[in-house]
């Protein structure tokens, strides 16, 4: 499907040709554009300007962001303290704080009706705590956590807001030693308002400094430009997944730094001072070029790690109990005979002798169980005779215990006349 153009134009006023910045909110719908002196409001639908005055302008402006606060327009100081109610022919100063230039760069968003800052950094220290507006105090106030884990001391990161979690994501540490600009961070911590912790979520090899980021419901739509990045992103932080598509004809018009937003499934955005939309087709965010984790989960890694340790160790000590169980019920060889399971079955001192040798030997001759048993008493056979009675003792035995004869009898094949005695492993221990 050909992705609609809609073209809408936006006819700056004569006596304000060059805006500063604008900004766009979609809780009324109406897109601000900052003068020296003034700020004009559009609504999106019924394009009725208003004029808002800047009496007084404020201190350092336009060094400021623009937030819905309280059902009405603020200004708030990238340096940190001073807020700005804007109404119709005022500017109100509604703080009792100062500019202590320690949160620039901050993250700013609203939460339950409250202003929060988050990070920034400010004489040769980056932040990673929270502040927030105290109404009844009128100043800002540091924001208890609980717990004993938090993020990395960073500045500039991306940082998204979901309902009752926050997520911080990279962003710029400080050089220990020199106090400037160090090295990038690649860790993702995410904050719940409910519990008041932070969970560190892992490491990513994404870095979404370069994009513009717009949120559409629960999903993060963020745009690079082709100068910058080869791909547009579709952040899905709930299930830990990024997608990665094509840049289009959308991404080369659109700014990091002037408004774009989404309505309803089109998105809108301004380039030279023209509000532009395209719908959404089925070929714009269609078929991802691939698809992976935004972030290793350390959790899981750590829990799976634990799992397969556990699983090690139980298959460990059941492998070892179960030899114990098979040794117990093998016959074995103990001092003056073998055991069997609970019962004991004695060996003549001749009988045990022989069983040691083939043990230690598996493979005998004639003449070396006769230097073992033999008595200088006796003639050759009767020697002999003790021998092989021995055997068919041992034999015997075996047979009973386990259902076999341990001692195998063969002719050597090199001398017929002698004999091979071989001992069989693993009936008898």
């Amino acid at each position: 499907m050909r992705l609609l153009l809609v073209l809408y134009t936006f006819p700056l006023l004569a006596q304000s040709p060059t805006a500063v910045k604008a900004w766009h909110n979609k809780t009324n719908e109406s897109t601000y554009w900052f003068y020296e002196d003034r700020i004009i409001k559009e609504h999106f639908l019924t394009k009725k300007r208003d004029t808002f005055l800047l009496k007084p302008i404020p201190e350092n402006y336009p060094d400021y962001l623009a937030v819905w606060y309280r059902a009405a327009l603020h200004l708030t100081s990238n340096r940190g303290g001073l807020i700005y109610r804007i109404e119709k022919d005022k500017t109100i100063r509604i703080d009792q704080s100062y500019q202590h230039q320690n949160q620039n760069k901050a993250s700013q968003f609203v939460y339950r009706d409250t202003l929060f800052r988050y990070g920034g950094y400010g004489f040769w220290r980056a932040n990673n705590f929270f502040t927030y507006f105290d109404e009844s105090t009128a100043e800002w106030q540091y924001y208890p956590t609980q717990g004993f884990s938090f993020p990395p001391e960073a500045y500039g990161g991306s940082c998204f807001l979901l309902g009752d979690n926050f997520y911080s994501v990279g962003g710029l540490e400080i050089d220990k030693f020199t106090g400037l600009e160090g090295e990038r961070n690649n860790e993702i911590w995410t904050f719940d308002f409910i519990t008041r912790k932070w969970t560190n979520l892992g490491k990513t090899a994404v870095n979404l400094s370069p994009y513009k980021i717009m949120q559409k419901d629960s999903l993060f739509f963020l745009f690079g430009h082709p100068t910058h990045t080869e791909q547009n992103l579709v952040v899905d932080l709930k299930n830990n997944n990024v997608l990665f598509y094509k840049q289009g004809p959308i991404s080369a018009n659109i700014s990091k730094f002037e408004p774009a937003f989404f309505r309803a499934d089109s998105l809108y955005y301004f380039k030279n001072n023209q509000l532009y939309g395209k719908a959404l087709g089925t070929r714009t965010f269609a078929s991802p070029e691939k698809t992976e984790r935004l972030y290793f989960d350390q959790r899981t890694l750590f829990l799976n790690l634990t799992y397969a340790a556990v699983l090690a160790f139980v298959i460990i000590a059941l492998g070892y109990l179960w030899v114990i169980v098979v040794r117990m019920r093998t016959p074995r060889l103990v001092r003056g005979g073998i055991r069997n399971k609970l019962e004991f079955f004695p060996l003549t001192e001749e009988e045990e002798m022989i069983l040691v040798l083939l043990q230690s030997k598996l493979r005998v001759t004639t003449d070396d169980i006769l230097r073992l048993i033999g008595r200088d008493d006796l003639s050759d056979s009767q020697n002999n005779k003790r021998k092989v009675d021995a055997i068919e003792s041992i034999n015997t035995l075996t047979k009973k215990l386990v259902g076999k004869s341990i001692i195998k009898i063969v002719k050597d094949p090199n001398d017929k006349r002698q004999l091979i005695y071989y001992f069989k492993r693993n009936l008898i221990n």
